[in-house]
């Protein structure tokens, strides 16, 4: 499988993504008898906590209005309050 990457971003997420892999992979081959299933999500969650949390990073600087809080798609009334009588009751 070949992947065109848009950018560097991209291919270093992959990279990231295959490192985890490898990583994951190599606590299962170093566990003890009965516990590579505990060492592989040991390994997940730990290192694969940083890795999404470089992907967000990563997202995030690609688009500078997200850092600042953006525009939203549509106008949000602050204050207003819904009429809850414009919905039927639930039964």
């Amino acid at each position: 499988m070949s992947i065109e990457y848009q950018d560097a971003r991209e291919r270093l997420v992959a990279e990231q993504a295959v490192a985890l892999l490898r990583a994951v992979e190599k606590s299962m081959h170093a566990a003890p008898e009965g516990q590579g299933l505990a060492r592989m999500e040991a390994t997940l969650m730990e290192k694969g906590r940083t890795h999404l949390a470089e992907v967000l990073k990563l997202a995030i600087e690609g688009h500078p209005e997200a850092q600042k809080g953006g525009r939203t798609q549509k106008r949000v009334r602050v204050g207003r309050r819904c009429d809850s009588k414009a919905t039927p009751p639930r039964r």
